[in-house]
C-alpha cells in the first residue's frame, strides 16, 4: 500500500507471502484505489471486509477479485458507489464461490447482469440502503440464484407485489428500519412468496410516524398467512389494530412457531386476541410494551370469589396448545387490578414475563400453568397481595418481583403462604421492594432448592433471614440496604453455609451503611478472613469511629489502634455511667429521707386499702372515739383518772396501746390502724413524750391524717406546765392550740 497525492492505493502484491490467510479486515482504512493485482497471493482468502472506505466503481478494476475467486464473504458497504449510482457488478462476476454479499443499496441504481454469475450466493445484505421503492423488476438479475437470506435496511416508501418473485429459494426475509412504510402496505410484497416454506419474516421498525397508528386489515394479514413461515417479527411499527378474523384467514396458521408484535400500540380489536389459540404450532408469543388503553375490556364473566380475592375479574384464556414462552411485559394498562385468570391449554408454558405491567393490585389468583418455570411480576403494585396468587406454580424455578411494594403486601401474609409449596424455586429476585424484614416462614419451602436470592435496594439493617437450613444457597445480593454489619452468630452461620456448599458462596454488600466502630471489630476482621466470595474483595466504604468516611481495608490496617480507642471509650463510658448512677442514688436517697414520714404514711394508706377492711363512715362508723398517744411514764394517769373519766362518765371508747394494740402485728401497723379508726387523737404531751421516737411517730401520723382529711382531729393535753411554750411552737402550724 502507498499514498499517492493524498490517495491511499493498494498496489500489486501488497499481501504477498500471506497465502494461508483466511480473513482480511480492511474496513475504515481510507482506501481509494486498487491495482488489479492487489490481492495476488491470497490464495486461501475466504473473508474480506472493505466497508467504510472511499471506494467508487472505478476504484475496482476488472479482474481485481480473480486471484481470490474462492472468496465466500465480501462486505463493500458504506463506500462511494452512491456517487456514480452504479453497482460494481462486473468486477464481482469472478466471485463464483461467493456466499454472502453485503453492500449499500443505491436509490435509482440497477442491479446489473454481473450479479447473475454469483451462482453460490445465498445471503444478500443491503445496509445501509437508500432505495425508496421495490419494483417488480428491481431484482431480476438475481433470478435463479440460490439466495436463502435477504436482509434489507432501506428507506422504503412503496413496494410492488412481485418485487421478491426472483428469489425462488428464499428462506429468511428481513426488511427492517424503513420507518416510512406502514406494515399494512409492506405485507403486499409477500404475495409473490405465497405457498413458500420460510424460517423468518422480519418487518420490524418500518413505520415510525406521528400521523397515527397502523391498522392491519384481515386482507393485508392474509398475505402473511399465505406463507408457511416459522417466525414472524412485526416489532415497533405503531400497529394499533390487527383486525378481527386475521388469524382465522391465515392459510398456514399451523406453521407459525414464533410471533413477535412487541413495542406497538395494539389496543384492539378484542376478537384477534381470542383467535390466538388457533395458532396451534405457536411456541413463543411476544406482545410486550404495548400502549393498551384502559382496563380490561369486554370481559363478561366478571365474578366474586370470597376465597381467593375480595373482588376481582375472573376469566379463562385459551392459549395456543403448543405455547412455551409468553412475554407480556411493559404493557401500559390503566387502572386494572390483577384478575383471577385460568389459562387453558397451558401445560407446555414454561416462561411468562409480565414484568413492569402496572396492575393496581395483586389480588388475583393465576392457575392453569402447572409446568411454569419462570414468572416475572416486577413493577406490580402488590400493596394488596393474595397469598395464593402463584401457589399453583409447583414447578416454578425463577421468580422476579422487583419494585412491587412487597413490603406492604407481605406484611399481611403472616403464615408465609406466598411461596409455600414452591419447592423447586431456585432463583428469587425481591430487589427494590422497601423490605425491612422478612417473615421467618417465607422461604421454608425453598430450604433444599434455593440457589440465588436478590434482596438489594431494600431497607434491611441486618441479615434478613436465617440461613442455617439452606442446602444449596450460593448467591446472596444485599447491595444498597441499611446494614451496619453482622454479629458473630450471622458470620458463623455464613461460614458454615460456605463449607456446606463447598466454597461457592457469593455475597454482595456494597453501598450499605457499614460502620467501622467498636461494635463491628469482629465483622471487619471477618470480611478479610472469610472464604466467602465478597464483591470488592470485602473492601467497602464505612463510617469510621471518628465520624469520617473510611474503608473496611483501612479499618483492618488500623485494627490495633481502633481496639485501643474502643477500650478507652469503654472505661470512659463505664465511669460516666457509674458516676451518674451514684448521683441518682444519692439524690433519691435524700428525697426519701426528707419525706420518709410522708412516704411511710402513704405506704400504710395503700397497704391498708388492699387489706380486708371496710370503709368507715366519716361521721359515726369509727371504732374508737379517740386514740390516746402517751409515753409509758404517764401510764398511771392515762389508764387511771383519764380513762375512768372518759370511758366511765362520758361513755367514750378509747384506744390505748397498752390495752388495744393487736398482738403479733407490727407497731407501725398498730399505730396506723388505731389513728385511722379513731375519730380523734389525744396527745398526752410530757417531757418523756417529746423525747420518745414512737411518740413522735404517732404525732406525725396524726398530723398527716389531719392534713389529708382537712379536719381538726388533734386534742393536746399538757401534763407539765413548763412544756406549754414548747408545745405551742410545735403545734402552732397545725392550728391545734
Amino acid at each position: 500500500m502507498k499514498r499517492v497525492e493524498g490517495v491511499l492505493l493498494v498496489t500489486n502484491n501488497s499481501f504477498e507471502g500471506l497465502g494461508k490467510v483466511h480473513t482480511l479486515y480492511l474496513q475504515s482504512s481510507k482506501i481509494t484505489l486498487f491495482e488489479v493485482g492487489a490481492f495476488s497471493g491470497l490464495d486461501s482468502l475466504t473473508y474480506i471486509d472493505l466497508s467504510s472506505n472511499f471506494i467508487e466503481k472505478e476504484s475496482l478494476p476488472p479482474g481485481l477479485f480473480r486471484p481470490i475467486s474462492k472468496l465466500q464473504y465480501l462486505n463493500i458497504a458504506s463506500n462511494l458507489f452512491l456517487i456514480s449510482k452504479e453497482y460494481p457488478d462486473r468486477v464481482l462476476q469472478d466471485l463464483t464461490h461467493l456466499q454472502t454479499l453485503s453492500m449499500s443499496g443505491i436509490n435509482g441504481a440497477v442491479f446489473g447482469n454481473g450479479f447473475k454469475y454469483l451462482t453460490s450466493l445465498n445471503s444478500l445484505n443491503l445496509d445501509p440502503c437508500s432505495i425508496n421503492e421495490l419494483q417488480n423488476d428491481t431484482f431480476v438479475s438475481f433470478k435463479g440464484l440460490p439466495i436463502l437470506n435477504l436482509n434489507f435496511k432501506c428507506r422504503l416508501k412503496k413496494v410492488q407485489p412481485g418485487a421478491l418473485a426472483p428469489f425462488q429459494s428464499i428462506s429468511s426475509l428481513a426488511i427492517v428500519g424503513s420507518e416510512l412504510i406502514r406494515i399494512s402496505d409492506l405485507l403486499v410484497v409477500l404475495s409473490s412468496l405465497r405457498d413458500r416454506n420460510m424460517s423468518l419474516i422480519d418487518f420490524s421498525s418500518n413505520y415510525r410516524s406521528r400521523t397515527g397508528a397502523d391498522i392491519i386489515s384481515s386482507e393485508s394479514f392474509s398475505y402473511l398467512g399465505g406463507v408457511c413461515v416459522k417466525e414472524v417479527i412485526l416489532r415497533r411499527n405503531q400497529i394499533g389494530i390487527i383486525q378481527g378474523g386475521s388469524i382465522s384467514r391465515m392459510k398456514y396458521k399451523n406453521c407459525l412457531q414464533k410471533f413477535d408484535v412487541s413495542q406497538n400500540n395494539i389496543y384492539g380489536d378484542y376478537q384477534t386476541g381470542l383467535e390466538i389459540f388457533k395458532l396451534s404450532a405457536l411456541k413463543v408469543l411476544d406482545f410486550s410494551k404495548q400502549e393498551i388503553l384502559g382496563p380490561y375490556k369486554k370481559i363478561k364473566n366478571e365474578s366474586f370469589n370470597s376465597e381467593d380475592s375480595k373482588y376481582s375479574l375472573s376469566y379463562s384464556v385459551d392459549l395456543p396448545p403448543s405455547l412455551e414462552r409468553l412475554n407480556a411485559s411493559g404493557l401500559s394498562i390503566k387502572l386494572s387490578p390483577l384478575a383471577n385468570v385460568n389459562f387453558k391449554f397451558g401445560s407446555h408454558v414454561v416462561y411468562v414475563d409480565v414484568n413492569w405491567t402496572p396492575f393496581t393490585n395483586c389480588d388475583g389468583v393465576i392457575t392453569g400453568l402447572d409446568n411454569l418455570q419462570f414468572f416475572g411480576m416486577s413493577g406490580f403494585n402488590c400493596k394488596i397481595l393474595n397469598p395464593k396468587m402463584i401457589s399453583s406454580f409447583k414447578n416454578l424455578q425463577e421468580l422476579q418481583s422487583r419494585n412491587a411494594n412487597l413490603n406492604i403486601g407481605l406484611q399481611h401474609d403472616v403464615s408465609g403462604i406466598f411461596l409455600k409449596g414452591l419447592e423447586k424455586l431456585r432463583i428469587i429476585d425481591f430487589a427494590g421492594n422497601g423490605l425491612e424484614n422478612l417473615n421467618p416462614k417465607l422461604f421454608c419451602s425453598q430450604y433444599n432448592s434455593l440457589y440465588s436470592v436478590d434482596l438489594s435496594n431494600n431497607n434491611f439493617d441486618d441479615f434478613p433471614f436465617k440461613i442455617t437450613e439452606f442446602k444449596n444457597l450460593s448467591y446472596i445480593n444485599l447491595e444498597n440496604n441499611k446494614i451496619n454489619g453482622f454479629d458473630e452468630k450471622v458470620t458463623n452461620d455464613l461460614d458454615e453455609l460456605e463449607r456446606r456448599i463447598k466454597g461457592n458462596l457469593k455475597i454482595r454488600l456494597d453501598r450499605n451503611l457499614l460502620q467501622c466502630n467498636c461494635k463491628s471489630l469482629s465483622f471487619i476482621k471477618w470480611l478479610f478472613k472469610t472464604k466467602i466470595l465478597l464483591d470488592k474483595g470485602g473492601n467497602y466504604s464505612c463510617g469510621y469511629i471518628d465520624g469520617s468516611k473510611k474503608t473496611t481495608a483501612y479499618a483492618l490496617q488500623n485494627i490495633d489502634e481502633l481496639t485501643k480507642q474502643c477500650a478507652s471509650k469503654f472505661w470512659l463510658i463505664t465511669s460516666v455511667c457509674l458516676t451518674l448512677l451514684l448521683i441518682i442514688i444519692i439524690f433519691i436517697s435524700s428525697i426519701v429521707y426528707k419525706y420518709r414520714i410522708t412516704l411511710q404514711y402513704w405506704y400504710l394508706v395503700i397497704r391498708r386499702r388492699y387489706k380486708i377492711y371496710s370503709k368507715l363512715d366519716e361521721q359515726s362508723d369509727y371504732k374508737y372515739s379517740a386514740f390516746v398517744a402517751y409515753h409509758h411514764d404517764n401510764y398511771r394517769w392515762v389508764c387511771g383518772p383519764l380513762t375512768s373519766f372518759l370511758e366511765g362518765e362520758k361513755k367514750l371508747s378509747l384506744c390505748l396501746h397498752d390495752r388495744d394494740f393487736a398482738l403479733g402485728s407490727l407497731i407501725v401497723d398498730n399505730i396506723f390502724e388505731a389513728i385511722s379508726q379513731s375519730k380523734k387523737v389525744i396527745l398526752i404531751v410530757s417531757k418523756s413524750f417529746l423525747k420518745s421516737t414512737w411518740c413522735e411517730y404517732e404525732l406525725d401520723m396524726a398530723r398527716m391524717r389531719m392534713f389529708r382529711e382537712n379536719k381538726d382531729i388533734l386534742i393536746v393535753i399538757l401534763v407539765e406546765k413548763f412544756l406549754q411554750r414548747t408545745c405551742q411552737n410545735l403545734f402552732f402550724e397545725s392550728g391545734t392550740m
